[in-house]
């Protein structure tokens, strides 16, 4: 992570956001062979809505207990952490351009608009500044599953049922956030669903296996995608090898060898090119991502699948 964007949040906290406008936004998505297209419509608030959405969005921005760190494809938990990103590697600038065209998008006039929408954003802007704030809507915003929810108040000492026809159930969560081209998340996985990361996850895979043919690494690198297919832990894998690139390092490379010969660790290697199979594959993954690690304390040997490097 570069200190710009350390400093970017902090001078974000430091905003008054008094005069900042909030706008609310649904954006629908469609599917077309893995390739997601976005629209977006534009809800009209009241004033005590839109205030409650601008509170959403500053008191996570606001919040100095987060600790920042790099998104990655294999993280752990993150309770108190903010992972960042530069926005132009997600799908954040095609929803957002989309924003950006104003009125020219459709408003909001009839309640069945509503209904099918993927995920919400609230945008606040001031001057030439914009934060835009998403958050995935999960529940109840289709007819089929409103059909079988009951909206009950409990009045009176008794429940009784509201009778509402045209409900739309939001929570004022918000699962990430973009500003000066970064995007901080705070739910990763929310941060993943909303912009299809299995595709592009698919994607870095088909890359690497190409390279590892280019680089000769497989016997077999055929082999290695029908093992990994679409397993998503082993996408994770292979799109976490890809940005290490260790791989690409012949030196590298050569050590790997030299050290599985040396520890046993059996990976099976001839002419020089790594033989792919069913019992190896986890092993394989995680030599090239660099995971299996010695403690300089005890010398005790880990597979690591999630690790941060000490500068």
């Amino acid at each position: 992570m570069t200190t710009n964007v350390k400093q970017t949040l902090q001078t974000l906290r430091t905003s008054d956001f008094k005069h900042w406008v909030t706008t609310f936004w649904l954006v629908k998505r469609k599917l077309s062979q893995q390739q997601a297209k976005y629209s977006v419509l534009k809800v009209d608030t009241d004033s005590k809505l839109e205030l409650k959405l601008k509170n959403a969005v500053t008191e996570k921005i606001l919040d100095q207990d987060y600790q920042l760190d790099d998104y990655d494809f294999l993280t752990a938990d993150q309770d108190k952490g903010l992972l960042t990103i530069a926005s132009s590697d997600t799908d954040v600038m095609l929803i957002q351009a989309e924003i950006e065209k104003g009125t020219a998008n459709a408003k909001v006039e009839q309640y069945e608009q509503l209904l099918d929408a993927w995920a919400m954003v609230i945008k606040l802007e001031h001057q030439d500044k914009a934060i835009y704030a998403y958050r995935k809507i999960n529940k109840f915003n289709n007819a089929t599953r409103l059909s079988h929810v009951s909206f009950i108040q409990f009045k009176d000492q008794e429940l009784k049922d509201l009778d509402e026809k045209e409900i739309f159930t939001i929570d004022t969560q918000v699962d990430f956030f973009t500003y000066d081209g970064t995007t901080f998340i705070a739910n990763k996985k929310e941060f993943e669903s909303t912009l299809n990361f299995r595709a592009g996850m698919e994607k870095n895979r088909d890359v690497v296996l190409q390279e590892f043919v280019d680089l000769k690494i497989f016997s077999d690198a055929a082999l290695l995608k029908e093992h990994i297919g679409a397993n998503l832990n082993y996408l994770r894998k292979v799109s976490s090898i890809q940005k290490s690139g260790y791989y690409k390092d012949a030196k590298f490379m050569e050590e790997l060898v030299k050290v599985n010969q040396l520890k046993n660790w059996g990976l099976q290697v001839e002419n020089g090119a790594i033989v792919i199979n069913e019992t190896s594959i986890d092993l394989v993954l995680t030599l090239l991502n660099n995971g299996r690690l010695e403690s300089p304390i005890n010398h005790e040997i880990f597979d690591a699948a999630v690790k941060k490097k000490v500068s």
